[in-house]
């Protein structure tokens, strides 16, 4: 799959979850090959710089933020209110607040063995707690996201 093909995936994913969850933007982060980083992301609903801020960052304690935290603990990480948020970075909550992310979601994206490749993250500007249906959407674009991951990733293990 081509880095377009990859990224033309991501955005109609991103739309089509915006679509049903008014008021929310979505993206996709992606750990490196060993899963010791995050080597890209994709919000194509946020300002470059949010995703330039994210990327590269360790993914071994402490974490820096949530992406880190739910691929790591393998977990779905849920914050209602960044403004009270205490398990992070201090830089990564000003990040967020920085680009009107008040409360987020970041949900583990698995490959066919179990491995965590990335998450698929819903964010909101204002507090907000998840719904039923925001789990069960974001449920179904993890899925859907890890697809694109295994897809994208280069055949033979390199990065």
């Amino acid at each position: 799959m081509t880095d377009q093909i990859f990224l033309d995936g991501v955005l109609k994913l991103c739309q089509h979850v915006e679509a049903l969850v008014p008021g929310s933007r979505t993206g996709i982060c992606m750990a490196n090959e060993d899963g010791s980083r995050l080597k890209r992301a994709f919000f194509p609903n946020l300002p470059l710089t949010f995703e330039q801020a994210i990327r590269d960052i360790s993914q071994l304690p402490p974490y820096f933020g949530s992406c880190n935290a739910a691929m790591h603990g393998r977990e779905v990480i849920t914050t209602h209110d960044m403004k009270q948020e205490t398990r992070f970075d201090d830089r990564f909550v000003a990040h967020c607040l920085a680009h009107s992310i008040v409360a987020l979601q970041s949900r583990p994206i698995y490959d066919g063995e179990g491995k965590p490749l990335g998450t698929f993250v819903m964010g909101f500007s204002e507090p907000r707690a998840a719904t039923d249906f925001d789990i069960t959407l974001m449920e179904f674009a993890a899925d859907a996201a890890s697809e694109l991951l295994r897809e994208a990733r280069p055949k033979g293990g390199s990065s």
